[in-house]
């Protein structure tokens, strides 16, 4: 997939998102603070276009697949699971449980396999109702490690990537599984 491409499927899913926060809400407080972080949104996206699109290289390349790639796609299904099951299984709370999955990412892995982990690791602080299973929490930790993998130089050191794409991750996930179950 080319970063162009990935780029514009970022924001139509984020828009996607909040036009069906904003449709499901009945409050109007709700919605305008959803209508208040659109517009957020849209100065944002409007603001770094143009930084981004510097960094997007025209020629795409073609991703070999390679051990780190595979490495990086079942640490962050490892990473979620746990989390998921630290969290529910052991009783332990969604804090505690990203903070053991943190600590120790952090201090096996290098700073880039870590930084990915603990981005999985998000998917596993979920609640029952939104991930229910420890199955679930792997499948969605298994496509973010796929979305952190295209988007690499996307947002690079901006904040709020690592919650945007398990969030994403889990809603795309949730999305296509309730089209098939």
């Amino acid at each position: 997939m080319r970063k162009e491409n990935f780029f514009f499927y970022y924001i139509l899913i984020s828009l996607s998102i909040l036009y069906i926060a904003f449709k499901n809400n009945d409050s109007i407080i709700n919605r305008i603070l959803i209508l208040g972080i659109i517009v957020f949104f849209g100065m944002a996206i409007w603001d770094h276009f143009y930084e981004i699109k510097e960094l997007i290289q025209v020629k795409s390349k073609i991703r070999k697949v390679n051990f780190e790639n595979i490495l990086l796609i079942l640490g962050t299904t490892f990473a979620a699971s746990i989390t998921w099951h630290i969290n529910h299984t052991l009783g332990y709370g969604h804090i505690i449980a990203n903070g053991i999955v943190g600590i120790f990412v952090g201090l096996l892995f290098s700073k880039q396999k870590a930084g990915a982990f603990y981005i999985a690791s998000f998917v596993g602080m979920s609640g029952e109702k939104i991930v229910s299973s420890m199955f679930m929490a792997g499948l969605i930790g298994l496509f973010a490690g796929f979305v952190i993998i295209f988007s690499k130089e996307v947002y690079d050191g901006i904040g709020g990537k690592g919650g945007t794409i398990a969030a994403l991750s889990t809603q795309i996930v949730r999305l296509l599984m309730g089209l098939f179950i």
